[in-house]
């Protein structure tokens, strides 16, 4: 066993494995606050940890030299994704230092949240979005539905890894479903705490979670996720009893790739009285999309979309917040950033969100210096505006780069993660139109859950070809429609039945299996309309 023991500001130790990733081994540890990192590619930097004695600092690696700068290599940082615990006696690590400071609010403590049902308190009920990547909850009361309590915060599991996949992966390792189950069941009691802090006894519960998120949270077995061909081993619709935690109403399971989050989401909807045929998508990790006909006719698809859409793994990617772009504009001057979670417009930015990301694709898309294959085109462009743009271009380790603002940059590499998703999107969103027998004209509305449908003009997903022509004019933003609808059937069970029988019939698209699959995602591997 090593000691690793965190130097700065406030030593703090631990007992790890040798051998044990060290990025694992310190962001589940609980010594430090969950990171949205980059699931182990190398590009954020924001594992970083530097190494106090020389005689323990290992040889740099090319990708630390990278992301890192040489000046920081020489002094002892490298990227903890890449490293181990060695075998060591003790070892001394210093982390950042906005990392090592502990919050000035401290977040609401769990243990003090009672769960008796006879217990001070107006009755409430809690609903609770377990994501891969964050963890909102809302609680309200049960007579009338006033709101007491919400929030949310970084899913405390982060640094087992960015995003569905590697999570599993790590649940599957001797000791950690445990660790992860009981991180899961930490972070719904933080809304309970938050609950009784707000005068609130929660009297129902219900979590909406990704299938392997509620595996994870109900300790069951992740195997029939983790490997082709996928099978779905819980269904949910289904009350469960956890530690220290009130029973916990369960959503339908539809699919091996299709959870809780997706049926909430479709119970918000359909209490709402959206019109139909309507899409509901939900992109995250993974990206789930679910169409509901006229008749109670639910079709799902499933694509893996990776962590690009939570703002994770694009070199200046950050999740959406006060810090990062969420939208860039042209101006006379060139590129603007802005962002509506900015509390003042001189806010300086320290990264990009997703939606960043797509509306300036979208604008160099629009002035001619990208082409559709998202190749940067200085040489073809006219206008006087995109040559000015033009001269922001560099080469960044022999490949072409475009400065932006605040110190930030676009990366060719991060250009081809995003065609990526691009491709898997509307690819997944053309096949389950054609499983419907629908047009993209018949859809009444495509309802955008999360960030994607409140921050990016539907002109830019238009323009990159993540949906039909025509189609943004019925584009519905819906917002944590997984939430919504976790708080619904907590406070109204009386829905639950009516919402299983429908995902009872529903019918999963199996892209992956098409003969031709490959072909077809080839074709919208560009930006436009395939």
């Amino acid at each position: 066993m090593t000691s690793l023991v965190d130097a700065a500001p406030v030593a703090r130790s631990l007992q790890a494995a040798a051998g044990s990733p060290l990025s694992r081994t310190l962001w589940l540890s609980g010594l430090l606050p969950a990171q949205a990192m980059c699931s182990g590619l190398g590009r954020c930097g924001r594992c970083r940890v530097r190494f106090c004695d020389a005689a323990d600092c290992p040889p740099p690696l090319p990708e630390e030299e990278e992301i890192l700068g040489l000046d920081a290599v020489a002094k002892g940082w490298r990227l903890a994704c890449r490293r181990q615990v060695p075998d060591v006696a003790r070892l001394r690590l210093e982390v950042p230092v906005s990392l090592a400071i502990v919050p000035s609010v401290p977040a609401p403590d769990a243990s003090n949240a009672p769960n008796a049902p006879d217990g001070p308190g107006v009755p409430a009920a809690l609903g609770v979005d377990l994501g891969t990547t964050s963890v909102y909850y809302r609680a309200v009361r049960q007579d009338d539905g006033a709101l007491l309590a919400e929030g949310h915060f970084l899913n405390p599991q982060a640094g087992a890894g960015a995003d569905v996949m590697s999570r599993l992966a790590t649940a599957r390792q001797a000791g950690m479903a445990e660790k992860l189950a009981a991180l899961a069941r930490e972070a719904v009691r933080e809304g309970l705490a938050a609950t009784y802090a707000a005068g609130g006894r929660v009297e129902a519960l219900c979590v909406a979670g990704n299938t392997a998120m509620t595996d994870i949270l109900l300790e069951r077995s992740v195997e029939g996720l983790c490997a082709a061909p996928y099978r779905l081993d819980y269904a949910g619709h289904d009350t469960a009893r956890l530690p220290e935690l009130p029973p916990v109403y369960i959503p339908p399971l539809m699919a091996p790739f299709v959870g809780g989050d997706i049926s909430a989401g479709l119970a918000a909807l359909m209490a709402a009285g959206t019109p139909r045929p309507f899409a509901l998508a939900d992109l995250g990790t993974n990206g789930e999309l679910a169409l509901l006909d006229a008749e109670d006719r639910l079709y799902l698809v499933s694509v893996p979309l990776g962590p690009a859409l939570e703002g994770i793994g694009p070199e200046c990617g950050l999740q959406a917040g006060p810090e990062s772009i969420t939208e860039f504009r042209l101006s006379p001057q060139g590129l603007v950033g802005a962002s509506s979670l900015a509390p003042t417009p001189t806010t300086q930015f320290e990264g990009i969100s997703a939606t960043g990301y797509l509306s300036l694709l979208s604008l160099l898309r629009q002035t001619g210096l990208m082409d559709a294959e998202g190749h940067f085109t200085p040489d073809s462009v006219s206008m006087p505006l995109a040559r000015r743009l033009a001269g922001d271009l560099t080469r960044r380790h022999g490949h072409p780069c475009l400065q932006l603002p605040y110190g930030l940059r676009l990366t060719a590499q991060d250009v081809e993660e995003l065609l990526k998703v691009k491709a898997a999107f509307s690819l997944a969103l053309r096949s389950l139109l054609e499983a419907a027998s629908l047009r993209p004209a018949d859809l009444a509305c495509l309802c955008l859950a999360g960030a994607l449908g409140e921050h990016v003009p539907v002109e830019h997903l238009e323009r990159l070809g993540f949906v039909p022509q025509g189609l943004g004019a019925r584009i519905r933003a819906v917002g944590n429609a997984a939430l919504d609808g976790a708080v619904l059937l907590a406070r109204q069970p009386e829905r639950r039945e009516a919402l299983a029988r429908i995902c009872a019939g529903a019918r999963l698209i199996p892209l992956a299996d098409a003969p031709d699959f490959h072909q077809q995602y080839l074709r919208h591997m560009h930006f436009g309309v395939a």
